[in-house]
């Protein structure tokens, strides 16, 4: 039996949902800075229609707006793919904390706020490709 199959792993988030008010929040930036022209025109048609949605569930349409939302709203794209590495590398730390027994640790790791999420993801995202492990 292998180390890893014996180590009870934890539940990953869920990622961030775009929701249509962020497309729409989007959509409406775009047309103020300008940025709206500057897309190309079936970009342009899907911000346009996406905040008409109720949800946003299909994975190729959502990295399809993260795509828009980065020539749009480049901070908060920023943002969101802080969260996500900030969450993976978070469920990285619980296994390993659970693997070597420290379970006050996982769960203290756990109980991470939003804050804590987004700065291990923005440490993550600012280090060099050569380093990262």
């Amino acid at each position: 039996m292998t180390p890893s199959s014996s180590v009870p792993v934890p539940p990953t988030p869920p990622a961030i949902q775009i929701s249509p008010q962020l497309v729409s929040a989007a959509y409406k930036r775009a047309l103020r800075y300008g940025a709206y022209w500057r897309l190309r025109p079936e970009e342009r048609a899907l911000l346009f229609l996406a905040r008409r949605l109720k949800a946003i569930k299909s994975p190729a349409l959502r990295e399809a707006i993260l795509r828009i939302l980065e020539k749009v709203w480049p901070s908060k794209a920023t943002m969101i793919k802080a969260y996500e590495e900030g969450l993976k590398l978070l469920a990285k730390k619980i296994q390993l904390a659970l693997a070597i027994g420290a379970t006050h640790i996982a769960e203290a790791l756990k109980k991470a706020r939003l804050e804590t999420i987004k700065t291990l993801g923005i440490q993550y995202l600012n280090t060099p490709l050569f380093y990262r492990g």
